[in-house]
């Protein structure tokens, strides 16, 4: 019974992210999170529909990309960032990025 509670009580991301939609976007690393239950990446967006505002890309957690090679120094801060995220569906400035690419500085990582 507890596992039941437990799975309940962790968010759906086809219930909070639209996967039939892609939004690519660009800007400066303003922070990043590396911790769990989930990575937290900050973009300050410099193009497109959130040109100007910040966005807050949901990762995954820290164990999984710390199993690909990520580390909490991975994206510091004014580090150039592209990524492509399934926008919230709220039509917040938030998004989910899980197993997609990372531009960081013009190099490809794997998320």
């Amino acid at each position: 019974m507890t596992f039941a509670a437990a799975a309940l009580g962790h968010h759906s991301a086809a219930a909070t992210y639209d996967a039939a939609r892609l939004l690519t976007l660009t800007g400066q690393a303003a922070r990043f999170d590396f911790r769990n239950p989930h990575c937290l990446l900050y973009i300050d967006v410099d193009a497109g529909p959130y040109a100007g505002r910040r966005y807050v890309v949901e990762m995954s957690s820290a164990g999984v990309l710390g199993s690909r090679g990520w580390r909490a120094s991975s994206i510091k801060a004014g580090d150039r960032v592209r990524i492509t995220v399934m926008p919230a569906r709220a039509g917040n400035a938030s998004g989910l990025c899980r197993d997609c690419d990372v531009s960081i500085n013009g190099v490809v990582t794997k998320a």
